[in-house]
């Protein structure tokens, strides 16, 4: 049973099917059944069939909740306890109308799914993998019954379980607003804005900013509607040192590595002293883009 790549910021509920192939036989008599016990017992980590996890193949205490079901309106667990509220699937076959040697083949579909409450974010980047143990008995019966199927030499089979959690981030941007000013000012106007970024555990990221829609070189402009410019500068410390750009890989950017919840960075905005400014609102867009 795969489950795909799992896109942990689209996720929701994860649902894949899985199949049984059965094949029994048996010397019968007339108008018997043959009847069909398909079992699937926990998983090596698993409390109970009713508490099944997909753990990650390295990060064993990161874990997906899931489970197996009987039907695609999956409300129904396999289990491997007879009369209870997680029991195995029980088919029957028959009545054959003669005496001979009879067989029983059909296929069972497994329903998986990955519960939607798993806060799929917190868990980290990477394969996670378990294994179920399927066991098919069989019983040759005279009237149709739910009763266990005794039978001392049952087909036992491992079933994988199997996952693949993507890397993904969002992020989020407030706007930076330097606010009223007077049209000469001899003092830098200052400003921050928050980056919110969330990225699955374990994600190396960076962020970076474009300089802008009406940039002259690498000199970030803000824009009114006749025309005019105001230079100003969007840095990574509070210092105003540290210039933000988008060079991968150099000191331009801000790196991180994603923890599962959300993360701030604040943008220090800062215009330089400026004069002879026309009373205007003026105005940029700047993208910010985060690389994972």
């Amino acid at each position: 049973m795969n489950f795909g790549s799992i896109n942990p910021v689209t996720a929701g509920a994860v649902d894949v099917n899985a199949t049984v192939d059965y094949s029994c036989s048996s010397i019968i008599s007339l108008l018997s059944y043959i009847k069909v016990c398909i079992e699937i017992g926990p998983g090596a980590s698993d409390t109970d069939v009713n508490n099944r996890y997909l753990p990650h193949a390295s990060v064993t205490s990161d874990r997906l909740a899931y489970n197996v079901y009987s039907s695609a309106a999956r409300n129904t667990v396999i289990g491997n306890v007879y009369g209870s509220a997680s029991p195995p699937v029980i088919l029957q076959h028959g009545p054959y109308a003669v005496t001979l040697l009879a067989t029983a083949k059909g296929t069972q579909t497994i329903y998986g799914r990955i519960a939607a409450s798993n806060p799929f974010m917190q868990r980290s980047v990477g394969p996670y993998n378990t294994s179920l143990t399927v066991t098919v008995r069989m019983a040759v019966i005279s009237l149709i019954d739910l009763l266990p199927c005794v039978d001392s030499n049952p087909a036992v089979v491992p079933m994988p379980v199997t996952a693949q959690m993507l890397s993904a981030c969002q992020i989020t941007a407030s706007p930076l607003d330097f606010g009223r000013q007077p049209s000469n000012f001899s003092s830098a106007v200052q400003s921050t804005s928050q980056i919110n970024s969330s990225c699955t555990k374990g994600t190396a990221y960076q962020i970076g900013l474009n300089n802008g829609l009406y940039a002259s070189g690498n000199q970030r402009r803000m824009r009114s509607a006749n025309g005019q410019y105001i230079n100003y500068e969007l840095y990574k410390n509070a210092g105003r040192t540290q210039r933000w750009g988008m060079a991968l890989n150099t000191p331009e950017t801000v790196t991180g590595q994603a923890t599962g919840s959300s993360q701030n960075a604040t943008v220090y905005g800062q215009v330089s002293p400026q004069s002879g400014l026309r009373a205007a609102d003026y105005k940029d867009t700047v993208t910010v883009t985060i690389t994972y």
